[in-house]
């Protein structure tokens, strides 16, 4: 009987800690009832009567999500302190497991602080983490919420979704930031044809196209160049366009063009030079056919 007494007494007691104080419960669904509230009408406030939020809305909307989680959590902390305090120690074990549980929500929050200390990205910059593509449209405490891009041809363009990353993530996988891709960019896309065609025909076909279309946002662009130099301290490649030419491992010729453009014109430009290159290298092989024949 008293092993057996002295096991039961090892463990906190329940009873007591159930023992819950009626003003610290009242306080506690009132602080939450307003926290709650205040979300929603501020919320409401920012978005207005806009169709579609632009960055800074969609800014203030992630500041006042993670701001109301962390002013309810402190209120509630300051609220129940006094009951706390008197059994924290019988809750020791009960924490440490918790903790265990929890660990990926809590390695969610280290990725939430390490996203705000380190700056790797903010509301509205183009990113890819773990090989998934994206505008940032809402920083939480447990997620990050991207607007999906698409890939290949369709890269510059939204799918429609809405990914959700853990911010875990951001602990151990690259983020690369596109921010400056957003409005100008580097474009480089290949074409590959059949051999046996005069490379020089097709680059003179190509080059005219190039550079019609890098000399018609020649300013915008020069001034583009000039704010990402200023803003991330680094230099961008040369803005002249080029088109070189290789061949593959079956002895096809392949063309890449390569131009500083405006995101949004990319898809239409390399659409253009490789209708053209089709055409041109479709005109050449047809006139070897009719001149053999």
């Amino acid at each position: 009987m008293t092993a057996l007494h002295m096991q039961q007494s090892s463990w906190p007691d329940i009873g007591r800690i159930l023992q819950f104080d009626n003003g610290a419960v009242i306080a506690s669904i009132v602080l939450v009832l307003v926290v709650f509230a205040a979300r929603i009408i501020l919320i409401r406030f920012i978005v207005g009567k806009e169709a579609s939020l632009s960055d800074t809305r969609r800014r203030w909307i992630s500041i006042v999500q993670n701001t109301s989680i962390i002013l309810g959590l402190l209120g509630l902390i300051f609220i129940w302190s006094p009951q706390l305090s008197t059994f924290a120690l019988s809750l020791t074990a009960f924490a440490v497991a918790t903790v265990i549980a929890t660990k990926e929500y809590l390695l969610c929050v280290v990725g939430a602080l390490y996203r705000a200390t380190s700056n790797p990205f903010t509301v509205g910059d183009w990113v890819e983490i773990q090989g998934m593509r994206g505008e940032v449209i809402v920083e939480g405490i447990l997620t990050t919420k991207l607007q999906e891009l698409g890939t290949s041809s369709s890269r510059f363009e939204f799918t429609g979704r809405v990914l959700t990353i853990p911010n875990s993530v951001l602990l151990t996988q690259t983020v690369f930031n596109e921010s400056y891709r957003k409005g100008y960019l580097h474009h480089s896309f290949t074409v590959t044809v059949e051999g046996g065609v005069d490379p020089n025909e097709i680059v003179s076909i190509v080059t005219p196209i190039l550079q019609a279309s890098s000399e018609a946002d020649q300013q915008i662009a020069d001034k583009y160049k000039a704010m990402v130099k200023r803003v991330s301290r680094t230099d961008l490649p040369s803005l002249e366009p080029k088109i070189s030419v290789s061949t593959t491992a079956l002895g096809k010729m392949a063309f890449t063009s390569t131009l500083f453009c405006a995101a949004s014109n990319a898809s239409d430009i390399e659409e253009k030079v490789t209708l053209a290159m089709l055409k041109k290298v479709a005109n050449i092989l047809n006139a070897k056919a009719k001149s053999t024949s």
